[in-house]
């Protein structure tokens, strides 16, 4: 135990000896090596290593001080690795309520999205009902894909861009969105050519997606929804005002008419926002929208009780899975139809207020010309904190649900929850024509669990005047991206 701890001193000593003679040396100094030797022999504590060290290194600065020879500078800072600079064609992948693929330049790009909507459905009809049409039941139920579609859409060349949108619910594919757009226009702005939605009614052309209730309501009988077209869009006032007008041909699912009499369609709708702040949390919607239907027929044409220019407007209560049309005007032969569309919506923070009204004008043959009109009118509010809806600039109509605080089973956040009501009404009775007239009150619960994913559920009490009434219960299931 003399013998180590006399090694110990000797070797302190010789650090006392080396540390003033080493103190100029700019590289690791013998000083250091022998405590570091010290402390892997464990004949220092880690402790008395740090204090000897710091000892050491005073003694040199005290030497260097002496000697005149400034003290070494100190070692530079790291150096943070600089991420190189990307090529304007470099593709970088993200989600973002969708999978994207994009370029740096942003010039190209290409979204993969799908929707999937799981129905449900629960409906008793009065015996009053039942009497009318005879494919009612006291009470039905049943199950439905109501969509479950697939789409690519994107960019190229910066200004052209593209939308490829089938729906396969029904078994066979059915052409919806598929269209191409050219951006940058001088005066027009921009055009698209293909199949989609005429523009005529803000609940038509808020997508499926993102309306408040299951269905839209039953004015939506009148909306000429998707045909082949060419449109101009334009947008006004940093996008506070927006105008569209389009000619259309009247298609089937898959985007085809071909024939003699094919029917055509000229749309336009033009929308202002004399309110909007925040982004969009307040917000007063106005719009108007315009349809005339060409159709030609005449009494000389008609040989079997039709013509070239027959159509007619139905509607089910606000239920897709409901069996049959309560009002119904069948098929007229007519020269023409004119629709009218005024609407309005306001938003204010987690309130909103939506209405339309719509009414066709038929120029019917051989027949007084009826009109027939509808509306409706509904409110919702989200319970949860800091939820709204939101609104796309754009296209003047509302856009997807984002939640403050998306699900989790953590705890940490619930999602949206939002409570509805709507009133709505479709009358088809008018001249010759006796559609009959259908109110229906629907109430609704929404909770979006996230941006992509959404439960509803809905009550419908539908009111078919001078006849009876219908009630419905259904939910669905919806994820979409």
């Amino acid at each position: 135990m003399g013998a180590k701890r006399s090694a110990f001193a000797a070797t302190l000593a010789c650090i006392a000896v080396l540390g003033a003679g080493a103190a100029r040396a700019e590289d690791k100094r013998v000083v250091d090596e022998l405590l570091d030797i010290l402390r892997q022999n464990k004949q220092i504590s880690d402790q008395q290593y740090r204090e000897l060290k710091r000892k050491a290194d005073e003694e040199r600065q005290q030497d260097l001080r002496k000697a005149g020879a400034p003290p070494p500078p100190p070692p530079p800072p790291p150096v943070a690795a600089v991420a190189p600079t990307p090529s304007p064609d470099t593709m970088r992948a993200y989600f973002k309520n969708g999978f994207v693929l994009e370029t740096a330049d942003k010039n190209y790009s290409i979204s993969i999205g799908g929707r999937l909507q799981a129905d449900w459905n629960a409906s008793f009809a009065d015996q009053a009902v039942r009497d009318e049409f005879s494919d009612l039941s006291a009470s039905q139920t049943g199950v439905e894909f109501r969509r479950a579609r697939l789409s690519i859409q994107g960019l190229v060349f910066g200004n052209i861009d593209y939308k490829i949108e089938y729906d396969f619910s029904t078994g066979e594919p059915e052409a919806k969105d598929v269209y191409i757009g050219m951006r940058k226009i001088p005066y027009a702005q921009y055009v698209r050519v293909g199949h989609y939605k005429e523009p005529f009614s803000l609940e038509e052309l808020t997508s499926d997606s993102f309306t408040t209730f299951m269905e839209r309501g039953l004015p939506n009988a009148f909306s000429p929804s998707r045909n082949m077209g060419i449109t101009t869009f334009q947008e006004y006032f940093e996008q506070h005002m927006t105008f569209a007008l389009g000619g259309f041909a009247e298609t089937n699912n898959s985007g085809f008419g071909f024939g003699p009499h094919e029917g055509y369609n000229l749309s336009t709708r033009v929308t202002g926002l004399p309110i909007y702040e925040e982004q969009g949390r307040h917000l007063l919607h106005l719009g108007f929208a315009y349809t005339h239907k060409f159709r030609h027929c005449s009494s000389a044409s008609s040989t079997d009780g039709t013509c070239d220019g027959t159509l007619g407007f139905a509607q089910k209560p606000e239920a897709h899975l409901f069996p049959v049309n309560l009002v119904n005007t069948g098929q007229l032969n007519t020269d023409g139809v004119d629709l009218i569309n005024p609407e309005i919506a306001w938003v204010w923070g987690p309130l909103s207020l939506q209405a339309e009204y719509m009414h066709a004008f038929v120029s019917q043959v051989d027949n007084p010309d009826p009109d027939f009109g509808g509306l409706y009118a509904y409110v919702s509010y989200f319970v949860t904190e800091g939820d709204t809806r939101s609104y796309r600039l754009s296209e003047g109509a509302f856009d997807r649900i984002i939640p403050k605080r998306s699900f989790g089973f953590d705890g940490q956040g619930w999602g949206a929850w939002e409570v509805a009501a709507r009133f709505s009404r479709l009358d088809l009775g008018s001249k010759n024509v006796d559609g009959g007239t259908e109110d229906d009150v629907t109430g609704g619960v929404n909770w979006y669990l996230n941006s992509v994913t959404r439960v509803t559920v809905n009550y419908v009490w539908a009111h078919l005047e001078s006849v009876g009434d219908s009630n419905i219960v259904q939910a669905r299931f919806q994820l979409s991206f």
